[in-house]
């Protein structure tokens, strides 16, 4: 399976082949300490499918958990769920163009796990029944992901790829198929694909967790060897592709606006030999070099352009090879948002790379590297299997962290800039360049796209400007402050530490990834304290580090950053009681990383390209949200259960964006920035030294004085029979139907919020069994309970589906029939673990993630109740009871009249 090109795959996994052809995968893995990733891949996806087919490895997808020989429809959910798995984010299926995987992941890897994933793939690799009467239900669960996959974005997709990749058969074959062949399918249709691709010599089984390898391999062999296939695949030709028109558009309400150039290739399908691995590396350095001087050229004041980027993928559909320059800009820029793109690629091909931003770029790589050989030994079992299954797909050669950086080293300390120069060329070759446009509105038409296109590349080049060796200014922040106390906080294994001049540091020191570091820096009091004049623009906060600082702009922290291959980066956001500055870092970067980040907080820029970006997306923004049913239902649930206010809603209304000025923005952050800061790093570091880079950054100096915490107190809306409807610019047929029942926040009735969690859990199962399975209704139906902690006054149970609008009454009907059953008698002892183990078991795990503990010791800082939360939570959910259960749905849900919003298509 690994050993074709007669190198050496990563040794630590076991790999094999069983005489019907199996493959197999499997690694030891202790991130988590415990569970397993388990996937079954066919090397068969919608490329395979026949005219009449068109859809039907995605159905078949589907029928996967609607039965088999020895496994009722229903229970393979049930199975999981027992196990401690959720439906969606560890039991889970996807189908592509040119593969099927099916995914488990277990939270334990002992004997009835791994037994339980075996037994089921064996199932679904040969002994589906595909019934008629559950083909029958399951079309109108396939027809509501049709409707959900439908949004601008997806056909936006479609049309660039479509005549970039034309000629090809994957652009005739999207796995979600056509209505006509969803509604038609029958057993002997999906049948007939089934036994034609699903064939062990098409498989590949990988598994990777706490197991023992050899004797996970001693079961594959007893349970699979057995296996023989009784079909055989037809012979389909690829095609080639062939791009019907030089430039094309697409042009939709609530469609990104954007513009790409395509140059496409045949599939490179040679082996993959360390000189094809050194050539990719060198590409991936040219491409650095590139994408550095695009992100630079869209930082900078007047850049009529605000985004972009270049890849280049060898393999894409297996379909083809395919470079593609991507870029976001405002619909009156294109013109010039082309000029200027198509400038800077012709700049990195008519002249050699610089000696200065090659070693930026190659230091940015052999970062990457280093890191990841570094946090080898703490990958996740679900990210090292998707690895795996990349690698079959792909047919590439399965390697360490370590084996590639041993390669990159080599290869990286004799690059020169001709050999970079040539690597880029070579990305640029093929058939193109193919110009797509995409926009809200406004199209402007083939001819006229075809003429910019040839006139952009006939302009003369400007000369590119000399770089300017940038010097950071940022490396002293005053007089490092006093250390005032500093206790250790036992149950939460964190040191607590607070400084004289009002600024606190929270450390955890965890072995949950090597070499990393998350850093959360919470500042003034976010959106409960913005002034009310101000609530339009919070929208907005994550724009600010594009202004840079007062000394810098954003083009030279970017320099800054990349030289020696800094991995550091400034991300804002607004929550309910804070502003936050996070990042995610190396132990290696974490002075340079808390220096940039103290520099946006004391120092923020706020420079003239902030604004650029600002009038720029704001508009893409609006457009996207009002043509998507989903936000605009979940703007209009934020705004009831936000206090009726948008201060709380992090989905803006099209007029908070329009009415959002640069000098908002200002007024928003200035002030609250200037603030003590309330620190928390968590992962790879040392108590000490987390210490030492605080009293040089935010622990030095005099911020301004802390101020009082301003009062929250929200109040639900009461029930009523009138429904809340909202309307949306996505397809006509696109609805949305949710029922909301207002509770107590957690302060008010804490044990309350975990019974509240596990009776989501059980309306969700039952619903997933009800009006999925067995109605068709719809694809997704959610269910969830919120009992905040940041938010005094904010509760409620939610229970909503995507439907069309003929299913409102009776999925309402089906629903109250569920409450009222709820209420009247307690739940089985079953129903009751299958809802509320997942729940447990997911608690758990996130005791073993970084970004949890970073996340939830941050908001401590603002609301001390969390504490209690992050210490109790798996054993109070472990607690409730049936009796639990059916005491709160009575009191709070069948017995209460429920808010209901729709949001429907426009008239």
């Amino acid at each position: 399976m690994q050993d074709y090109t007669g190198r050496k795959a990563d040794p630590a996994v076991i790999f094999g082949t069983l005489p019907n052809g199996l493959r197999y995968a499997i690694l030891r893995n202790t991130t988590p300490s415990d569970g397993v990733a388990m996937r079954l891949r066919f090397g068969s996806g919608s490329i395979q499918e026949s005219n009449e087919q068109q859809g039907l490895a995605h159905f078949l997808e589907h029928m996967a958990f609607r039965g088999s020989k020895n496994v009722a429809d229903g229970e393979v959910v049930k199975m999981l769920e027992r196990h401690g798995l959720r439906f969606g984010p560890d039991t889970n299926a996807f189908t592509a163009h040119d593969q099927t995987v099916y995914m488990f992941n277990f939270p334990r890897a002992d004997p009835a796990s791994l037994d339980t994933g075996l037994t089921l793939f064996r199932e679904i690799g040969e002994r589906m029944t595909l019934d008629p009467a559950l083909i029958e239900a399951e079309k109108g669960v396939i027809l509501s992901e049709e409707r959900l996959r439908d949004v601008p974005q997806y056909r936006m997709a479609k049309a660039n790829l479509g005549n970039a990749l034309a000629g090809t058969r994957a652009m005739t074959r999207w796995p979600i198929g056509t209505v006509e062949t969803i509604k038609g399918a029958t057993p002997q249709r999906l049948r007939a694909y089934y036994e034609a691709n699903y064939r062990p010599d098409n498989a590949t089984l990988i598994v990777v967790g706490n197991i023992d390898p050899a004797a996970i391999e001693t079961q594959i062999k007893a349970r699979f060897s057995d296996w023989k296939g009784t079909g055989q695949a037809g012979e389909v030709s690829l095609g080639m592709p062939e791009p019907k028109a030089k430039a094309t558009e697409f042009v939709a309400e609530g469609a990104p606006d954007l513009l790409t150039l395509s140059w496409v290739r045949p599939v490179d399908r040679r082996a993959d030999t360390e000189a094809r691995d050194q050539e990719q590396l060198v590409e991936q350095v040219a491409l650095t070099v590139l994408n550095n001087r695009i992100a630079e050229r869209a930082a900078k004041p007047g850049s009529p352009f605000i985004g972009g980027q270049a890849m280049a993928m060898p393999e894409l559909m297996d379909s083809a090879s395919f470079t593609q320059i991507a870029i976001a800009a405002a619909p009156d820029k294109w013109a010039a948002a082309l000029d200027a793109i198509i400038e800077e690629q012709r700049q990195a091909l008519a002249s050699p790379i610089g000696s200065a931003e090659l070693e930026r770029a190659k230091a940015q790589v052999l970062s990457q590297l280093q890191s990841a050989a570094e946090g080898a030994a703490t990958r996740k079992n679900e990210s090292l299997a998707n690895s795996l299954v990349d690698a079959v797909n792909t047919d590439e050669l399965f390697t360490s962290p370590q084996q590639e950086l041993d390669l990159g080293k080599a290869v990286l300390a004799g690059l020169t800039p001709d050999a970079v120069s040539q690597a880029l060329a070579k990305t640029f070759t093929g058939k193109g360049p193919v110009l797509f446009r995409s926009a809200q509105a406004g199209p402007i038409g083939v001819a006229a796209l075809e003429a910019q296109l040839a006139a952009s590349y006939a302009k003369p080049m400007a000369a590119r400007a000399a770089e300017l060796a940038v010097s950071w200014p940022y490396d002293s922040f005053g007089k490092p402050a006093r250390i005032l106390s500093r206790k250790v906080d036992a149950a939460l294994g964190a040191t607590i530490v607070t400084f004289s001049n009002g600024s606190r540091l929270a450390v955890k020191q965890t072995a949950f990834e090597k070499d990393k570091v998350h850093v959360n820096v919470a500042l003034g009091h976010g959106r409960a304290g913005a002034r009310a004049d101000l609530i339009h623009a919070l929208w907005a906060t994550e724009l600010m580090p594009l202004g840079g600082t007062g000394k810098l702009p954003l083009t030279d922290i970017q320099r800054w950053a990349q030289t020696g291959g800094k991995q550091v980066n400034a991300r804002l956001t607004a929550d309910s009681r804070a502003f936050r500055l996070a990042a995610v870092t190396r132990p290696a970067d974490l002075v340079n990383q808390m220096q940039l980040l103290a520099a946006y907080a004391v120092d923020p820029g706020f420079r003239p390209e902030m604004g650029d970006q600002l009038a720029a997306v704001g508009p893409m923004i609006a457009g996207q949200f009002e043509a998507n049913a989903a936000v605009v239902f979940e703007r209009e649930a934020a705004r009831l259960f936000g206090g009726n206010s948008a201060r709380y809603n992090e989905l803006p209304a099209a007029a908070d964006i329009s009415a959002t000025k640069p000098q908002d923005l200002q007024a928003l952050l200035k002030s609250e920035l200037a603030g003590p800061a309330d620190v928390t790093l968590v992962g790879d570091i040392d108590v000490e030294t987390a210490i030492a880079v605080m009293r040089s950054t935010f622990a030095a100096g005099t911020p301004a004085p802390r101020s009082a915490d301003p009062a929250i107190a929200l109040t639900m809306p009461e029930g009523r029979d009138e429904p809340h409807i909202v309307t949306h610019g996505g397809r006509s047929d696109q609805a949305f139907y949710g029922m909301f029942w207002s509770l107590p926040d957690y302060r008010s009735a804490p044990q309350q919020s975990y019974t509240a969690d596990v009776v989501a859990a059980i309306l969700k199962a039952r619903l997933t069994d009800t009006v999925r399975e067995k109605l068709g209704m719809t694809y997704s139906p959610q269910a969830s309970a919120n009992t905040a902690i940041s938010l005094p006054g904010q509760g409620y149970m939610r229970v909503s589906i995507e439907t069309p609008t003929s299913n409102f009454t009776p999925f309402r009907d089906l629903l109250m029939a569920q409450l009222a059953d709820l209420a009247s008698k307690p739940v089985t002892a079953d129903e009751l673990e299958r809802a509320r183990k997942p729940l447990v078991e997911a608690s758990l795990k996130n005791r073993e993630s970084n970004a949890w503990w970073a996340s939830n010791l941050a908001s401590s800082w603002r609301e001390p109740i969390m504490r209690g939360w992050m210490l109790e939570e798996s054993d109070q959910l472990k607690a409730v009871t049936p009796a639990d259960v059916q005491a709160f749905t009575s009191k709070m849900l069948a017995a209460r009249k429920p808010t209901t919003i729709i949001a429907q298509g426009k008239e």
